[in-house]
This record gives C-alpha cells, sequence and structure tokens, in this order.
C-alpha cells in the first residue's frame, strides 16, 4: 500500500510538472522542475520492479539481480541525485537490463497509473496539486533552491522501496 501511494504521488508530481508545474513559478524554476523529469521516471521505474518480478513469466532473472544491485545501491548511496545520473542509470536499465517483455509490462502499467491519475485529478481538482512526495515540501523546495535532493533516501516511500528491491534482488 505504501508503494501505491507513493507510485500515485509521484505520478501527480509529473502531472503537475506535464501541466507547467507547480503555479506561480518563475520560468527558470519551471525549467528546473522539468530537467528532473529523468529523477520522477527513475522512481517510478524502480516503484514497479518489485511489482513486476511478481508477473508470471516476467521475474527478474539472477543475472539481471546482479546486474541492478550496483545501480540500485549507488542510487540508495547519493546524497544527490542529478537528473543527468538519473537518466543515465534509467537508460541503462532499459537498454541493457530489462528484457523488452519486462519493459512493454512496465510501461503498459505506468501509462494505465498515469491515466487513472488524471482521471482523479479532473474528479477532485486537489488531487493533483503539487505537494512533495512525503507532504513536507522537500522536492519542490530542494529543486527550486538548488540544493542536492536524492528521493531514494530524502522521501521515506521512495527508499523503503528501493531498499525493499534490494532485498530481493539480494537473495538470487
Amino acid at each position: 500500500m505504501k508503494r501505491t501511494v507513493a507510485f500515485w504521488t509521484l505520478l501527480a508530481l509529473g502531472l503537475a510538472l506535464a501541466q507547467g508545474g507547480p503555479p506561480n513559478l518563475s520560468p527558470e524554476t519551471r525549467q528546473r522542475f522539468e530537467a528532473y523529469r529523468p529523477v520522477f521516471e527513475l522512481v517510478a521505474t524502480i516503484g514497479l520492479m518489485e511489482e513486476l518480478d511478481k508477473q508470471r513469466d516476467l521475474s527478474l532473472t539472477k543475472a539481471q539481480a546482479q546486474r541492478l544491485l550496483p545501480i540500485l545501491r549507488d542510487l540508495q548511496n547519493r546524497p544527490d541525485l542529478k537528473p543527468a545520473e538519473a537518466a543515465k542509470a534509467l537508460s541503462t536499465i532499459e537498454d541493457s537490463i530489462l528484457t523488452p517483455a519486462q519493459l512493454k509490462w512496465m510501461d503498459e502499467t505506468l501509462l494505465k497509473r498515469r491515466e487513472e491519475a488524471r482521471q482523479r485529478q479532473g474528479q477532485n481538482p486537489q488531487a493533483g496539486s503539487p505537494q512533495a512526495p512525503g507532504g513536507r515540501g522537500g522536492l519542490f523546495q530542494a529543486i527550486a533552491q538548488g540544493r542536492p535532493y536524492n528521493p531514494f533516501r530524502e522521501q521515506p516511500r521512495a527508499a523503503e522501496s528501493l531498499k525493499n528491491l534490494i532485498t530481493l534482488l539480494s537473495k538470487r
């Protein structure tokens, strides 16, 4: 359940960015938020991997686990996750580790959940209001102020999701 809440929060953040980001932002700040899109995508991808592993015929193999673990541990230990670093990690995961069938499942699942979030936002305009994960304003403040930020360390649900995935893959 906690993973689902974190995932929906990040989807709401993505929707907020897609719709121009939080209100009353300067163009420079809005541009910084847009630059963080790879970070949001990486968090969503990591958030889905444990669920992916439970899908019939899509489980992560021992070889995939061995290739993922160094990347995941690095994400867990970084004090700051820059968009370029997130994009590189995401590219490695998508281009070199996951299979086309796994990627297809993840893409379809993400699209479905984004659509569900969009529909909920339409029913409740406040549902998509841009609040940082965990409700502390940490992400938006960090990005707006140019401070270091790693959602896998500072956002409890993303950190828990990553920790659970590392534990799961370490047993392979």
